[in-house]
């Protein structure tokens, strides 16, 4: 059985609690490094084990053996070093002397770099303006890859510095966040005034910014901007273009922080930028490595898949749209979100997405998924050698910027819908501690649950087909809260009256043409599409089936699906289900043959044996055409009749 005799962390930790997450019970990140934990190692200490090489305990070395290699592997700076026993010889003996270090690779080999990037001025200023923490933490772990790449880095508050630290530093770094309608952080706000009032010539400064923010804001990182322009301003270089970060920074701060080290780093004490050395110093700050090398610990390592990955792209600035098409080789287990990532990271880092979280829902080959939930072995479409993902931003959302997109009008909605919590008094009990809690049947609690047991809102609400087609539509996701909120027996009678009426009402449940469609969203599209079918019963039982019922809608619906075809002469009786074709044979039969479309006496349409186009009694139908998207003319067919 293969097993690692020992395991330690060298100088140049970054604390990104990578190796953490991949192997718990090995590695625990402190402030400075990542230890080896007491329980795992044989002389029960707690350190980066570098200088004692404290051996592993027999059983942590073989059962986390995978583990540990992984999170080598992981390493984005290449600091964990591992020592492997059980090595066999030809014989198949096992190897009795002390085993061999090993380590990740190197990619290249070394190049030696000329003493003017290795000697004399290597300083490195990082500001950072923050209103929330953010800005100072990405500040923290710059300063920790700036000395990968031989430079002293000063990190300093913006609150603690002035323009005198500006113009004497030879590199800087801006780091800073937008707060409010475009202003600068609190402790940005007194530099800034000064670098706005200042005259001073900042030739000598070699200078890049990264600039936080929110894309739901209009005035996006426009803080961060101001620094950019501002510093060139003053005659500052620019080695690299500004960042512009939404929520979701880390992979963008990433490339960008590799980037910005790399030439601030090929600059010697003269202000003579090396080109020829960017790619070096590059390497030896963030490692190159195979895209998703280190799997979930959860997940199953699937075999690589040769795709292309078409994507959807918006600039809000100039207004433009298409798609860009990158050819990639990934494993099967990877998330749509870490496949995304990887281009950014080694191909396009001006791709904009959320990678996480309940806004990260994109259409993906024609399926509404999370990108953090959905692998692209279940999503891949195409066959061997042709392998490809289509991605695009959720439908029924307005676009910010590529695959962004805001959910103000999912928010307006709800709103208007008044899904919130409004309750009625109820008997209650006595807790066990003498506080008075409410009390629910166990059925209605679990029924309650269950509607609620859906990942993402936002992303449900793009389940529906009909959606983007019905602009007064409240949306699959708005209904199903106003029916939680009515099925819940602590919700009001007049709250449960009112997310009746509006479900009831133009815009609402009757306006989703198809829930069937829902029901191929994966596990919450089914559990949405169960509990809109619920809804829309309970509806036909407090209206008596009278009103706008469904019947017809379904029926319509579903003969369009399975025909492919449009005709006028049919749609009276392809509404009525086949129980109304049968109750009302003749008129059908009328319509059928295509003496009427009314299904009424036949002398009422005899004008159509006299008037051109005349054919012997038989009414030339208006259209006949085929369907593709039968949900449209379903909407259509609600809105023009209105005895339904």
């Amino acid at each position: 059985m293969s097993q690692i005799a020992m395991v330690w962390v060298e100088d140049g930790c970054i604390t990104c609690d990578a190796c953490q997450e991949i192997a718990p019970d090995v590695f625990e990140v402190q402030d400075d490094s990542s230890f080896i934990v007491a329980a795992a190692r044989v002389d029960g200490g707690f350190d980066s084990n570098e200088s004692t090489k404290s051996a592993l305990k027999d059983e942590i070395g073989s059962s986390m053996y995978d583990d540990i290699l992984d999170a080598v592997d992981g390493c984005p700076v290449d600091v964990i070093k591992y020592v492997k026993v059980g090595a066999e010889l030809a014989g198949g003996d096992e190897v009795s002397e002390a085993p061999v270090v090993e380590a990740a690779p190197a990619v290249e080999e070394a190049v030696e770099l000329p003493s003017e990037l290795t000697e004399g001025d290597r300083g490195l200023l990082v500001l950072f303006g923050s209103q929330s923490g953010n800005s100072e933490d990405l500040g923290v772990n710059t300063v920790k890859l700036a000395a990968n790449a031989g430079l002293n880095a000063t990190l300093k508050d913006m609150a603690s510095a002035s323009m005198d630290d500006i113009s004497a530093a030879s590199r800087v770094l801006i780091i800073c966040s937008t707060w409010g309608e475009g202003d600068q952080p609190d402790n940005a706000e007194d530099l800034w005034q000064a670098a706005s009032a200042s005259s001073a010539d900042l030739s000598g400064v070699s200078f890049s910014v990264c600039a936080l923010g929110d894309l739901s804001y209009d005035l996006f990182c426009e803080a961060g901007k101001q620094w950019d322009t501002r510093l060139s301003e003053l005659g500052a270089r620019r080695v690299v273009d500004r960042a512009d970060c939404d929520v979701d920074f880390d992979q963008v701060w990433k490339t960008w922080s590799t980037a910005a080290l790399a030439n601030l780093a090929c600059i010697d004490d003269s202000g003579n930028m090396h080109e020829d050395f960017i790619a070096t110093f590059a390497e030896l700050i963030s490692p190159t490595k195979k895209a998703g090398a280190v799997a979930s610990a959860a997940g199953i390592v699937q075999a690589d898949i040769d795709l292309t990955v078409k994507i959807f792209r918006y600039d809000p600035a100039e207004a433009s749209r298409g798609w860009d098409s990158y050819d990639c080789t990934v494993p099967g287990h990877l998330s749509i979100s870490e496949v995304l990532n990887s281009i950014r990271e080694s191909q396009d880092g001006s791709i904009s997405f959320r990678s996480s979280g309940k806004l990260s829902g994109l259409l993906v080959n024609g399926r509404v998924v999370r990108a953090d939930e959905c692998r692209v072995l279940d999503l891949v479409g195409g066959v061997q050698g042709s392998f490809y993902l289509n991605v695009e931003p959720l439908p029924g959302h307005e676009v910010l910027r590529d695959l962004i997109v805001a959910t103000d009008t999912y928010d307006n909605r709800r709103s208007s819908a008044k899904v919130w919590a409004r309750t009625r008094d109820r008997m209650g009990e006595y807790a066990d501690n003498g506080i008075a809690i409410g009390t629910m049947e166990p059925t209605a609690a679990l029924n309650i649950y269950q509607m609620s047991n859906i990942s993402s809102l936002e992303t449900a609400q793009a389940y529906s087909d009909a959606l983007p087609y019905s602009p007064n539509y409240l949306g699959p996701a708005v209904c199903l809260s106003l029916w939680r909120r009515a099925s819940d027996p602590r919700t009001s009678a007049a709250a449960v009256e009112d997310s009746m009426n509006r479900l009831e009402a133009k815009g609402g449940l009757w306006s989703e043409t198809d829930i069937s469609a829902i029901t191929r969203q994966g596990a919450d599209g089914a559990t949405m599409a169960k509990a809109l079918y619920q809804c829309r019963a309970d509806l036909l039982r407090r209206n008596k089936f009278t009103g706008k019922h469904g019947k017809h809608v379904k029926w319509f619906s579903r003969t369009i699906k399975m025909t492919g075809e449009v005709n006028e002469t049919l749609v009276p009786a392809l509404v009525t289900g086949p129980i109304g074709m049968i109750a009302n044979g003749r008129q059908v039969l009328r319509m059928l043959t295509g003496f009427t479309r009314t299904g009424g006496p036949l002398m009422r349409d005899k004008q159509a044996l006299f008037l051109p186009p005349a054919s012997i009694g038989k009414m030339p139908p208006m259209f006949s055409l085929p369907d593709q998207s039968h949900y449209q003319v379903v909407a259509i067919f609600n809105e023009f009749d209105k005895r339904f």
